[in-house]
């Protein structure tokens, strides 16, 4: 059996027979001169040449106001005490007054910061529910146009929003611990609210006949513990994710989700809403998948992307890699489901060290040893 890169990734979203695991580094698009630093080309031209393709493209989703945000939304950018640094507010305007957010933003391509949340209290839920919705209109345009760029060599996703995840953005971690013991139902209310926007925007999609869609979307991993506990994440992820779920499913389509953080007493719970194929499966210590033992439990039951920690790729041992993607291949294999996989995007830190791309190139080179070995 011989594969063309489509076909093994859709049949891993089926749960059918595949020749070999796929190979996938993530970060890569369809566009390789793309890149945060120039040392990151080789990397990006050889992963565009041997690995199996997962492009995104989005639908352009505002949860918060939908069409409206040319209503009430003001952004502007101030500067800082550094060179380094801006300010980006980001500001709307309600009929019970403003919510104001400052993301600190590099001017380098280092990652942001959250100087000021949207939300601080509770009555600033009452602000956003103020203001008027309005749904987005949706065309398959720029998704079709993906499609044919990307070919054989991989499958184009719906990247959409998550509802959970979009409230957790608007608040913070510790203001959503806070509410979810002392305003519990105004935040069920209000991430339920934002999952129904979500399902009535993923229907639009839908309804739009394209075939075997992947939709995909990141952000359980706020409602895991330490941060929130089990019951948790049944009420704001579960009960909020399935109906999409359910959607995506009835219509033909498959789901991706990304949930960083400690997944293996989850998985029930994944498979139950759903998820078809679930990232990045971090082992300890910044996870907690064993992918002998998980998959020795659920077997195919759900798709397993990842296991190969970013940290490892940045620090580690030629020979400690290798190792890694010899164990990961070998317990992934035996689930039929397998895409090896970085637990993060390649393409993250503006100054790469020559050892990050060496074992960048390594991954690449060797996962595909690794993942032609097991080849039917």
């Amino acid at each position: 059996m011989a594969l063309t890169s489509h076909e093994r990734i859709m049949r891993i979203f089926q749960n059918k027979e595949i020749d070999r695991p796929a190979l996938k580094l993530w970060g890569l698009g369809i566009h390789t001169a793309r890149l945060l630093h120039p040392a990151y080309k080789p990397v990006a031209e050889l992963a565009a040449k041997i690995t199996d393709l997962f492009c995104d493209s989005g639908f352009g989703f505002n949860m918060d106001v939908g069409q409206n945000a040319d209503r009430y939304l003001e952004t502007y950018t101030t500067e800082t005490n550094s060179p380094d640094w801006v300010d980006r507010h980001m500001v709307y305007h309600t009929s019970k007054g403003d919510l104001h957010s400052i993301k600190r933003l590099s001017t380098k391509g280092e990652p942001g910061y959250i100087m000021e949340y949207m939300i601080k209290e509770p009555e600033d839920i009452d602000k956003l529910l103020s203001m008027e919705f309005a749904p987005v209109t949706v065309n398959a345009n720029k998704y079709n146009e993906l499609v044919a760029q990307v070919g054989d060599r991989g499958v184009a996703m719906i990247a959409i929003g998550h509802a959970g995840y979009a409230v957790q953005e608007l608040m913070g971690s510790e203001t959503l611990a806070y509410f979810s013991i002392d305003e519990r139902e105004r935040l069920s209310n209000l991430i339920r609210l934002y999952s129904e926007r979500l399902l009535a925007h993923t229907k639009a999609i839908l309804d739009l006949g394209i075939k075997e869609p992947i939709f995909r979307w990141v952000g359980p991993e706020v409602y895991l513990p330490p941060l929130m506990g089990v019951d948790d994440f049944k009420e704001f992820v579960h009960d909020m994710d399935k109906p999409i779920c359910d959607a995506v499913h009835n219509a033909g389509g498959y789901v991706w989700v990304h949930s960083h953080n400690k997944v293996a007493k989850f998985i029930d719970s994944f498979i139950d809403m759903g998820v078809d194929v679930l990232n990045p499966l971090e082992p300890p210590k910044n996870g907690d998948i064993d992918l002998n033992d998980i998959i020795a439990k659920y077997g195919n039951r759900i798709g397993w992307e990842g296991n190969i920690e970013i940290q490892e790729i940045i620090q580690a041992s030629p020979e400690r890699l290798r190792s890694l993607i010899d164990e990961c291949v070998e317990a992934g294999n035996k689930s039929g489901r397998f895409i090896l996989c970085p637990s993060t995007g390649y393409m993250e830190i503006p100054q790469p060290t020559e050892q990050y791309i060496n074992n960048l190139m390594l991954y690449l080179r060797y996962g595909l040893e690794a993942v032609e070995r097991c080849a039917k």
